[in-house]
């Protein structure tokens, strides 16, 4: 027939590949039909599906044909290819993702010994990794590790808090091909741009990939790509790592230089000409200017009410708690964060709801379950914490925290029995105590010009306000076992509990801030669904350093002075984050009006 004389008959191994894994996340089940397939392909699908029972048999069939480069190249490196294909198209979460990364580290790990010194270097190219110095978050870091790794690169990975001079010296000794940073906090992107304006003056002309969730694209292909003199890149996820790393690797081979845009927001181009106009000093005037800054210079205070009632606390000074209950906790935990944020397991879009959640119900809640059960019968977790409360005043932006006057080290960092808070503001007048510390907080500068010490009395109205502080903790062996997990290369165990134990830590702060409102009896207005608690169901607020409405890290050497988490195994980096990472502090308001804000 005229029809069938049109049709071509075409194979794309990518696509049959792909058509082979849809499905499989969306059932859970891999259909495993007795067919016959050539050898290439069954790896490629080991890969693919994460299935490294048994591979043993298949790669040493394998080798009756090739040798072990050409299988690791050629055949299994091709599955991963696809893989990230899947992972990029939205068809596979990241936790399968790993599993497909452990069967390939299985096989090339069985292969090792096939590979004669002869064949050449199995390497496609080194990549210098580290979390910035000051920086203790490494799950990201060790995603691009584990990424590249079984994907053929060479990764050597320094570490956390790692400094410049550390990276340079190891991008020397190992003729690397680049260098890749990562960072969590704010602060660490600054120290990007610290380490970037290092290496310009000691002339390293090196491709920089850089990664972390306090990073955008804008920052760092517009401001960053303009100060560096080599190439910068930003990674997104762990797939752009390797996007880049093969990017940077074929200009290498080329001998050519790319030519990278400095990335333009379209935010700031005019509709007429497209310009950006970001940089143009001169595109607002002198007038306008002036009259932004005395706008500022008389905004001293937000319309937060003044009339607040002050709650009385069970207690001044602070105390440490170190039986708790992880059923008490696990109540607490956040499962929308702990999933699509720590697990990165998200619905896709072309997926329908009910496959999503046949996906939590047959993977991700079992899994959720097993980590409760594990983590307390191995005493994987040992959640303690310290807090308190604190009379304290504003004054403009600052927050005055009050002590008792001539009193000794020793006791400030316990109850004050001698002092009754039920006496606060009647017998106990202001000049019974004097300054302790002083935190300075900044202010918003436009929207409703908040700041933290706008909730508290002023100290020119001679009351005294209560604060509480708390730092929580699920204790090192959290940090222990996760690490223990990774170097096993158990990497989907390793995503699945580092995020367990993060998000375990972040309910214990929830559930003792809910516990601080109890005795501040200011509970009346949580919520009794603890989901809506998450998103402050409840009077007053919690923030933490380091994070939007109080960003300065430099903030907790001061929390530190007054808590002393030092006795619950809690200390503090040369950057003011604490470790062990699974940890997490809060200053806690009970004024009606406070919500989370940014400061921009």
């Amino acid at each position: 027939m005229p029809e069938e004389k049109k049709r071509k008959c075409t194979y794309d191994p990518l696509i049959e590949l792909m058509s082979y894994y849809k499905g499989k996340i969306d059932t859970d089940e891999v259909i495993k039909k007795k067919r016959v397939i050539s050898i290439e392909d069954k790896l490629k699908h080991r890969i693919i599906d994460g299935d490294k029972v048994g591979i043993e048999s298949d790669l040493d069939e394998a080798l009756k044909k090739y040798d072990a480069l050409n299988i690791i190249n050629e055949i299994l490196l091709g599955g991963m290819k696809v893989v990230g294909v899947l992972f990029g198209s939205g068809q596979m979460q990241l936790p399968f993702v790993l599993q497909s990364a452990e069967c390939m580290k299985a096989a090339v790990k069985h292969l090792e010994p096939f590979i004669d010194k002869v064949e050449g270097e199995s390497s496609k190219g080194t990549l210098i990794l580290a979390t910035v110095k000051g920086d203790v978050h490494d799950i990201g870091k060790n995603l691009v590790d584990i990424i590249l790794t079984n994907n053929g690169y060479n990764v050597i990975n320094l570490g956390i808090k790692c400094p410049i001079e550390t990276m340079l010296f190891a991008y020397d000794e190992q003729k690397a091909d680049a260098i890749g940073m990562s960072g969590l906090l704010v602060k660490s992107t600054a120290i990007m741009k610290d380490n970037l304006e290092l290496m310009n003056q000691r002339n390293y002309d090196v491709p920089v990939i850089l990664g972390g969730a306090a990073l955008t694209k804008r920052y760092v292909e517009g401001d960053l790509r303009k100060i560096f003199k080599g190439d910068v890149y930003y990674a997104n996820d762990a797939f752009d790592g390797l996007k880049y790393i093969e990017e940077i690797l074929d200009f290498k081979k080329k001998g050519e230089k790319p030519d990278l845009k400095i990335y333009s927001d379209p935010r700031n181009q005019t509709k007429e000409t497209g310009v950006d106009i970001s940089d143009d000093k001169d595109t607002k005037s002198k007038q306008t200017v002036s009259e932004e800054a005395n706008t500022h210079r008389t905004i001293t205070k937000s319309t937060i009410s003044t009339n607040a009632p002050i709650p009385t606390p069970p207690f001044f000074g602070s105390k440490i708690v170190d039986s708790i209950s992880l059923e008490n906790v696990y109540a607490y935990i956040n499962e929308t964060a702990l999933f699509k944020g720590g697990w990165k397991v998200f619905k896709d879009k072309s997926k329908s709801d009910n496959t999503y959640k046949e996906l939590l119900k047959k993977e991700i809640y079992p899994k959720f379950e097993e980590l409760k059960l594990k983590a307390e019968s191995e005493k994987l977790f040992v959640p303690k914490l310290i807090y308190g409360y604190f009379p304290c005043q504003s004054d403009v932006d600052d927050l005055i925290i009050l002590k008792p006057k001539i009193v000794d080290e020793e006791y400030l960092h316990s109850k004050w029995n001698n002092i009754q808070p039920t006496e606060l503001n009647k017998s106990i007048k202001a000049d019974a105590f004097e300054e302790w510390h002083r935190f300075k907080f900044p202010r918003q500068k436009s929207e409703k010009h908040l700041c933290i010490s706008d909730f508290f009395k002023l100290k020119d109205s001679g009351l005294i306000d209560v604060v509480a502080f708390q730092i929580v903790t699920v204790g090192e062996d959290a940090t222990t076992y996760s690490q223990k997990l990774f170097e096993e290369n158990k990497y989907q165990e390793y995503l699945y509990f580092h995020g367990f134990s993060v998000e375990t830590a972040e309910a214990l702060a929830e559930y003792w801030h809910k516990i601080i409102r109890k005795e501040l009896n200011i509970q009346s207005k949580d919520s009794e669904d603890i989901k809506k608690l998450f998103q402050q169901g409840y009077q007053g607020s919690r923030y933490s350093f380091g994070y939007p409405a109080c960003p300065n890290l430099e903030d907790n050497k001061q929390l530190f002075e007054i808590l002393k988490p030092e006795r619950i195994g809690i200390t503090l980096t040369e950057e003011f984050q604490m470790v062990p990472e699974q940890s997490t502090n809060a200053i806690i308001l009970h004024h009606p009006e406070a919500r989370y804000f940014f400061i921009r």
